[in-house]
């Protein structure tokens, strides 16, 4: 009887998660989707707290 909750458990778990990735937006690391000009007219497409550069 206990076999079949973990496994309820295990399998709602491994739904939840994938409804997770498919429905929810990830972490943009910082970077717009839209890209922003300054006053200085330099187009910018990353927000200014971010200051360790993606390789």
């Amino acid at each position: 009887m206990i076999q079949y909750v973990i496994i309820a458990l295990v399998g709602f778990l491994s739904i939840f998660a994938m409804c997770m990735f498919l429905f929810i937006k990830e972490g943009t690391k910082g970077i717009k989707q839209k890209p922003y000009k300054t006053k200085s007219g330099i187009t910018h497409t990353a927000e200014k707290s971010r200051t360790k550069y993606i390789v």
